[in-house]
């Protein structure tokens, strides 16, 4: 037994180590994009301003308090900065170990589960952004974890952590809110078995949802919530049919520009799941374990529920914030591996296998997000005494922002879908410039940076306003990403 124990140990720590490598190559090889250098400059206030919500982000602020603290004993540097999401990421690898473990007490679901999180292209992106995603996934399965344990030993220390854990999840992100209602359900459908884990989990509950309403009274408070906190909600946007089916293949395998791979994983997990429920017909109800329940459970409320909302009433719903679903997916998929008599380990094994091409072709591929520190640096290369700098989008202004402080820079008034209130940009470090401000300004010379992944219309509209007055001294192109030097018009 000793024996056994140390080899599971052995391949345990193997799969750790493993995604260690996957997550820390290349960790600072991509630009921070709008999202993260949001993070980055929010992280950068004092933690007054981060607490009560100066930059009207739609997500709580524990992240950013972490990250506050974080950047007060890194380098400043891309690699540095995102090594704290590295490093959730890599703790995630165990944390789901520990908890397909209580739910099946199965050494090979739980080692599945934790190598389908190891090589996962979607958790290894994550890890590699400036983001809160791979600290909620931690939480919430920690949690999980803890409400499992609370429910076999009964003991107040065990309640407190569990709700200690969801509190900390839910100040990251909204969304965990949807986890716990999972875990709610769960008590509710077991209350017949146990009655007071219903009870405890019900308090639990309360306690929590009363320690969150100061943040929901910021958020509700907001002068112009369409542009604050509640905007992704307010942003009614054209309905995507396709959405709630390829939302969880995004949770599994992120994102992807072949054709032939979309296609691939879309049939796989389609495959995975017409299997699944035709297993589940085999089965009686007292056979399915209590751990699948829970694990369906969560998947409905935190993927299913959003979803939901989105097909009757359209709103702005990137899959990423549905991160929380993402760990219980892995242990659905880990879980095929106990039905020997059916297709699911091989289905299982083929999602491993495709995870694996997804991570290699990630590293190997092409540059995801824009390359906004590059043409950074060109324009500071670049740049003379006077030249100001005006960005169209607040796309490129926010991370030029990050890398380039110290330049004269705005962005450009009058977006007709704009992101964040003036009041946003002003804490930030950030200025929000007229065309008439720019003339007046400028002493001779200013760049224009178009980045157009936000109101492509306009941007181009205002560009060629400005390139009809002013005489065009030079343009570059970096993954997109267009600088143009102009001579203002003389008087």
């Amino acid at each position: 037994m000793f024996q056994y124990k140390n080899r599971q140990l052995s391949r345990l720590l193997l799969l750790v180590g493993l995604s260690a490598l996957f997550r820390f190559v290349n960790l600072g090889r991509e630009s921070l994009w709008l999202d993260e250098a949001i993070s980055y400059l929010t992280a950068q206030l004092p933690v007054a301003q981060i607490a009560n919500n100066t930059v009207q982000s739609s997500h709580p602020p524990l992240y950013y308090l972490l990250l506050h603290f974080w950047l007060q004993i890194v380098p400043d540097s891309d690699t540095a900065v995102k090594l704290l999401s590295a490093l959730f990421g890599i703790l995630l690898i165990p944390a789901i170990y520990l908890l397909s473990q209580q739910m099946f007490n199965n050494q090979t679901i739980s080692l599945t589960a934790a190598a389908l999180t190891a090589v996962s292209p979607f958790h290894i992106l994550y890890s590699h952004e400036l983001r809160m995603y791979t600290l909620l996934m931690l939480l919430v399965v920690l949690a999980t974890t803890t409400y499992l344990h609370a429910r076999k030993e009964e003991k107040v220390g065990w309640w407190l952590l569990t709700g200690g854990l969801f509190l900390l999840a839910v100040y990251t992100h909204l969304f965990a809110f949807l986890a716990l209602a999972g875990v709610g359900f769960h008590a509710l459908l077991t209350y017949s078995q146990n009655k007071r884990t219903f009870w405890a989990t019900a308090v639990m509950t309360a306690v929590i949802l009363i320690c969150f309403i100061p943040w929901l009274r910021l958020m509700l408070e907001e002068a112009q919530p369409a542009l604050g906190s509640l905007r992704p909600l307010q942003q009614a946007t054209a309905l995507n049919p396709l959405k709630p089916l390829t939302a969880p293949v995004f949770l599994l395998f992120g994102m992807s520009s072949s054709f032939w791979y979309s296609g691939l994983i879309l049939f796989l997990f389609f495959a995975y799941l017409i299997v699944f429920v035709m297993e589940l017909r085999k089965l009686r109800r007292q056979q399915i374990p209590s751990g699948l329940w829970l694990t369906l459970l969560i998947i409905g409320y935190v993927l299913g529920l959003p979803l939901l909302v989105y097909v009757i009433r359209p709103f702005f719903l990137p899959e990423r914030t549905l991160a929380a679903a993402a760990p219980f997916l892995i242990i659905w998929l880990a879980w095929g591996m106990t039905r020997p008599k059916s297709p699911l380990p091989y289905l299982t094994g083929l999602t491993l296998a495709l995870m694996l091409v997804g991570t290699i072709n990630y590293y190997m591929g092409p540059l995801v997000k824009p390359p906004y520190r590059e043409a950074t640096a060109l324009v500071v290369e670049n740049v003379q005494p006077g030249d100001i700098v005006l960005h169209t989008s607040d796309g490129s202004y926010l991370p030029a922002l990050r890398y380039a402080p110290q330049l004269t820079q705005g962005v450009l008034a009058g977006d007709p879908d704009p992101r964040k209130p003036e009041a946003v940009y002003a804490a930030l470090g950030g200025q929000v410039w007229n065309l008439a401000d720019v003339e007046t300004q400028a002493n001779g010379r200013f760049w224009v940076v178009v980045a157009l992944e936000h109101s492509i219309e306009w941007q181009q509209a205002q560009y060629e306003t400005i390139a009809a007055s002013h005489t065009l001294l030079d343009e570059q192109e970096i993954g997109g990403v267009q600088i143009f030097l102009f001579e203002q018009a003389k008087r």
